[in-house]
């Protein structure tokens, strides 16, 4: 669970009891009572009135004249929740105290309605670009994974990079994030001394750990791409529609028998694979080192047979 998520929990927690400890709030969400204070602290400079009670008995507790009701969401708001809640069930396969939440709003959802049902406004067939196997197995990998992300846990991984080498990891997971279809774990690795991305297809055992490790402030220097060189390509025209699932519009120029993309972007190590799925329905016009390559990977394809 993602602070956002915890820090919205304990809300609703404050505003259904009288005082709640620090002890069940931290053993409720499996956090430290350090990360309850700093949880509260957050919630108090939100505007939220919250009293502090002390003694053996004592805990926290939001002012009365403060405590909102359920009526406080509209029918809109309620549904925007549940719908988050459900995008997050669908994609991570993940079922953890946010059905504490999710059970309370569906039920006044339908209270409200008229017909007592909701309808439902999302769905997940296949979230990734996985095969149906692949994504079960996935899920459940990312089932552990979200155990020792909430526990802040040291987590061993048997791991085969794009290269096919097999190594054992040592790694302290940070994030779990869904980039170009597939799922990885943006992590610091102790073998390399440094954060790494680890493809979560790709980790074929992983053990969670009894050891913990303190977060540090990290940076997902990955999402920043510097510019390189013009990329300039030329597809077939009847391949128009698989574009855009690629590019932007202002990316795509239609010619009469032809389109052309231009893209500024590092993909010098990554287009490779991707040009070779349309076949010989694209051509690389630019820049010439990118063509050469393109030549020389066609080359080794036709050596195979």
């Amino acid at each position: 669970m993602k602070k956002i998520e915890r820090i919205l929990a304990i809300i609703v927690l404050l505003l259904e009891n009288e005082i709640v400890s620090t002890a069940q709030l931290a053993q409720r969400f499996e956090v430290t009572k350090r990360t309850i204070f700093r949880d509260i602290e957050t919630i108090e400079l939100a505007g939220f009135p919250i009293i502090s009670h002390p003694g053996r008995k004592g805990g926290f507790s939001l002012v009365d004249s403060f405590k909102l009701r359920t009526y406080t969401y509209s029918g809109e708001e309620k549904q925007d929740i549940l719908n988050a809640l459900n995008i997050k069930e669908g994609l991570f396969g993940i079922s953890d105290q946010q059905n504490t939440i999710k059970e309370k709003i569906t039920l006044i959802q339908q209270k409200n309605n008229q017909k007592g049902q909701l309808k439902k406004q999302f769905s997940f067939e296949s979230p990734t670009m996985h095969r149906l196997e692949i994504e079960v197995e996935t899920k459940r990998k990312i089932n552990y994974i979200n155990l020792s992300l909430k526990q802040n846990r040291k987590v061993i991984i048997d791991y085969v990079d794009n290269k096919g080498d097999h190594t054992q990891r040592t790694i302290h997971p940070y994030e779990l994030m869904l980039m170009n279809g597939s799922w990885y774990i943006y992590s610091y690795c102790e073998e390399r001394d440094a954060f790494r991305y680890f493809k979560v297809t790709r980790i074929c055992q992983l053990m969670i750990q009894e050891m913990t490790f303190e977060p540090v402030e990290y940076s997902n220097a990955r999402l920043i791409e510097p510019d390189e060189d013009v990329i300039q390509l030329r597809f077939k025209k009847e391949d128009l529609g698989k574009l855009y699932d690629y590019y932007t519009e202002d990316e795509i120029e239609v010619g009469e028998n032809h389109v052309d993309v231009r893209v500024y972007a590092n993909q010098q190590k990554t287009i490779i694979p991707f040009l070779l799925m349309f076949g010989n329905g694209v051509k690389v016009i630019a820049p010439e080192k990118l063509k050469e390559r393109h030549k020389q990977e066609i080359i080794k394809l036709n050596e195979t047979y």
